[in-house]
């Protein structure tokens, strides 16, 4: 063989010694980014020196901030979020009905029915006594309630705040027909006389809870049967003030 060829196939194995070796770590798994093809020097642990070419293995770790693509696109996303979240701020939650104390159910069942605004309420008044509630004819804006048997039957509030304006709306028409019908008391037998003929002796209570029932409430003491057409007139004409 010429003396040139045998030099260079002799240059060619030893390249080919020198790349097998800068693509191989000490893992036995190619990975060109551990090549260091800086000056030789000190070896770190566990890196492979062969043919003047450092080789380092990899090592799992966590990428800086500054390199970690996916980190930094969220933490963009957070912050365009918080900036969404201040400039429309979510509605705070209803407040449910059931969740309030029971004043407070009380005041505001009574604040949405029709005529609710010109009624106060009194809480605990000896005037009724054991009872739910109570309203006076002739002081019908005071609707007396019993905090006590509320406390122990909270799901009647509603009911019984509706039935005790059914009463106010009473006392409302007859102080409205009262200087026509010559004083409170000929006002009082005229809506006596409309009311008997459709709910009976009870007409007083009977009325309040029609019109409870027609308020939306789900309970009733004295009577549940409202259906007739003289006693939907009749309710209509109370809620509205009128004289049936």
């Amino acid at each position: 063989m010429h003396p040139s060829r045998s030099r260079a196939r002799g240059h060619l194995v030893a390249a080919a010694a020198t790349v097998l070796v800068a693509l191989v770590g000490a893992s036995g798994v190619a990975s060109a980014s551990a090549v260091d093809r800086g000056a030789v020097g000190a070896v770190p642990a566990g890196a492979v020196q062969a043919g003047g070419v450092r080789l380092t293995p990899v090592q799992a770790g966590t990428v800086a901030v500054h390199l970690n693509a996916g980190l930094l696109a969220a933490q963009a996303q957070a912050e365009r979020d918080l900036e969404v979240r201040a400039r429309f701020p979510e509605p705070e939650p209803p407040v449910r009905l059931e969740d309030l104390p029971v004043r407070d159910r009380a005041a505001a069942v009574l604040a949405g029915l029709p005529g609710g605004d010109a009624v106060e309420i009194a809480w605990n008044h000896p005037d009724i006594g054991n009872h739910l509630g109570g309203v006076r004819l002739d002081a019908p804006t005071v609707m007396m309630l019993n905090e006590h048997r509320f406390e122990a039957q909270p799901e009647r509030i509603a009911a019984t705040v509706k039935h005790e304006i059914g009463h106010f709306y009473q006392g409302a028409v007859i102080e409205a027909h009262a200087e026509r019908a010559g004083g409170w008391w000929g006002a009082y037998w005229q809506l006596d006389a409309a009311l008997s003929p459709v709910f009976g002796s009870q007409w007083m209570e009977r009325s309040a809870d029609c019109v409870a029932l027609h308020l939306g409430a789900d309970w009733t003491h004295y009577t549940d049967d409202c259906s007739s057409a003289a006693a939907r007139a009749a309710v209509e004409a109370l809620v509205a003030g009128e004289m049936p």
